[in-house]
């Protein structure tokens, strides 16, 4: 097994897993130690684990651990020079290719843990899957329990992944929610392929501008419209497309605007229904009104109240947002917002009934949701597809199998049953 797979994160798993012969170790030194307790992995800086406990010969030592592939990363990463490193109980390595000393001299007591092949196969493996739809781990061989604990971790993952991003534009924003969530429905309605565009066209229109003018849709629609670049090279060719013309150039030269580069916007393997114009307008239809949308969004008690956000009444010439695109944006609109603005004023109903929501959404009808429901996951809304998307993107694609609790499970029970998961069937699906 070549050692170019052994890293830091893989030892520190195996060290606090035990993963390696724990009876009769001896360090580089020749002293007898015992490992009483494996201590907790340190995310901030600092030492890798704190608060662990080992007997060295005949005293037990309580503090920290530091981890190295090699003993001499010690020196390189500058832990010699560094006072946190000062009284660290226990370093372990891989491999031991310079002896440590401390600032006073001393030996610093070194622990060689070397896996076993079989681990370090089934992390390679992991880690080297050309095709992360087929994870050699298999997470319907989880048992119930399990696998509900790590949906419901996922789930909560993601949510705290898109208000992270919120929180970021919102301190970019000086705190105006108002402002943050006017870029970010923009956001939304690019229905990812046209994102960007559109919040760059929202970033370029300030949300008071379309509150000084939400009593006149055509005055709205002229400015996202024009600001978007669609009212000029003859890109909209609408027959209103004179009358918003005519109402931009008044409102651009009224409120100073520049409109962003019209090339960056996607119009090839649309529907008509994505299309750019289309969706615009819908963004206008639903932002031209004296009742803002934000206060509405925090005043959503139930499901039927969040859809309706984005309900477009049926005499109005713009067309409806279907169904499922309106699902889509309480999932990536709304719940996040709800997460935020719960989180920022303590008020922990607006996260239950994020949660709430998405439980009572049907999962997204994606390429991936659809690839692992055909393998045999059962998805039963968008709490599990949800939850999907975050395992997808967050651990298997950058290959973070060793921080995956499906990844965890694979590495370790083979030291504990002599099977990846005991006696379970592989395959067997779990209705979650």
């Amino acid at each position: 097994m070549q050692q170019s797979i052994i890293n830091e994160k893989l030892l520190t798993f195996i060290w606090q897993n035990k993963l390696f012969g724990i009876d009769k170790l001896v360090s580089t030194t020749g002293e007898k130690i015992e490992v009483l307790n494996t201590g907790y992995v340190n995310k901030m800086s600092g030492p890798d684990i704190y608060n662990a406990q080992v007997r060295i010969d005949e005293i037990i030592w309580t503090g920290n651990i530091e981890i190295h592939v090699k003993s001499s990363h010690w020196y390189q990463h500058g832990h010699h020079n560094d006072h946190a490193y000062d009284n660290i109980i226990l370093h372990i390595v891989y491999e031991d290719d310079t002896p440590l000393v401390d600032k006073h001299g001393n030996k610093v007591s070194t622990l060689i843990i070397k896996p076993s092949d079989e681990i370090l196969e089934r992390y390679q493996e992991l880690t080297t899957q050309n095709d992360t739809s087929k994870c050699p781990a298999g997470i319907f061989e989880m048992n119930t329990f399990n696998s509900l604990s790590f949906t419901t971790r996922l789930a909560v993952e993601r949510l705290e992944y898109k208000a992270e991003a919120i929180r970021n534009t919102l301190t970019q924003n000086t705190g105006n929610w108002i402002e943050t969530f006017w870029q970010f429905l923009a956001r939304s309605f690019g229905f990812g392929k046209n994102a960007l565009p559109f919040e760059l066209t929202a970033k370029s229109l300030p949300y008071n501008i379309i509150t000084k003018n939400s009593d006149s849709f055509v005055s709205v629609l002229a400015l996202l419209y024009g600001q978007a670049g669609f009212l000029f090279n003859n890109k909209y060719k609408g027959s209103d497309a004179p009358i918003l013309l005519q109402e931009y150039n008044f409102l651009k030269s009224k409120y100073n605007l520049s409109p962003i580069d019209p090339s960056i916007w996607k119009y090839s393997g649309m529907r008509p229904q994505n299309s750019p114009f289309v969706r615009i307008r819908q963004l206008a239809s639903i932002t031209a009104t004296n009742e803002p949308l934000f206060s509405r969004l925090i005043e959503c008690y139930n499901i039927d109240d969040a859809l309706h956000l984005f309900h477009i009444p049926h005499d109005s010439p713009t067309p409806q947002l279907g169904t499922e695109a309106m699902q889509l944006l309480v999932i990536n609109l709304v719940c996040p917002f709800l997460v935020c603005y719960g989180k920022y004023t303590d008020n922990y109903t607006l996260l239950e009934r994020a949660v709430d929501f998405l439980e009572k959404l049907p999962a997204e009808k994606n390429s991936l949701v659809l690839a692992k429901k055909k393998a045999g996951f059962c998805v039963q809304n968008a709490y599990d597809s949800q939850s999907l998307i975050q395992l997808h993107t967050m651990y298997c694609t950058p290959r973070k199998c060793i921080e995956c609790q499906v990844g965890r499970y694979y590495i370790s029970d083979i030291k504990k049953t002599g099977s990846v998961f005991g006696s379970r069937p592989r395959n067997q699906k779990i209705n979650n």
